[in-house]
């Protein structure tokens, strides 16, 4: 029961979130400024890559901890009140650590009306809801770590 009641109240959270970068985020590190026409051209399915980029970006420029890897990237999107997609990309990450072993931290980046990204145990509530419709894509686990390293 508690778990279904942290579930609604994240997804709640997220419906209701008017601001359209997360509090910790700046308006310098968002990918929305980015013309459509470009996302448009990079690929056929627009939020597919304004969430890989919005990761990336939002990866790079708010560490540490700063990812070694990301592995199980996958898109989805849950159907909003107004009846409109909201997409989000879930995964996990591997922190960079020098000489000691660390552990894969999941993260969600959300498409709002710019972008929120989660990590830890918010995002893997927020992964594992069962209304989440996961889209055919495949890992993109490899198109994420390419945008990341060109960042650097």
């Amino acid at each position: 029961m508690r778990y279904l009641i942290a579930v609604f109240a994240t997804f709640v959270f997220v419906a209701c979130c008017t601001t359209p970068i997360h509090c910790s985020q700046s308006q310098a590190a968002s990918p929305i400024q980015a013309p459509a026409s470009q996302a448009q051209k990079a690929s056929p399915d627009p939020p597919v890559q304004f969430l890989l980029e919005a990761a990336a970006t939002d990866f790079h420029a708010h560490h540490p901890p700063y990812p070694a890897r990301f592995r199980h990237v996958r898109i989805g999107h849950i159907m909003t009140s107004d009846g409109t997609k909201q997409y989000m990309l879930c995964g996990e990450f591997l922190p960079a650590q020098e000489g000691g072993k660390s552990d894969w931290t999941p993260f969600a980046t959300i498409k709002t009306s710019g972008y929120e990204q989660w990590a830890g145990s918010q995002a893997a509530t927020f992964c594992h809801q069962s209304k989440i419709v996961w889209d055919k894509q495949g890992d993109l686990s490899s198109s994420l770590q390419d945008r990341f390293d060109s960042l650097r």
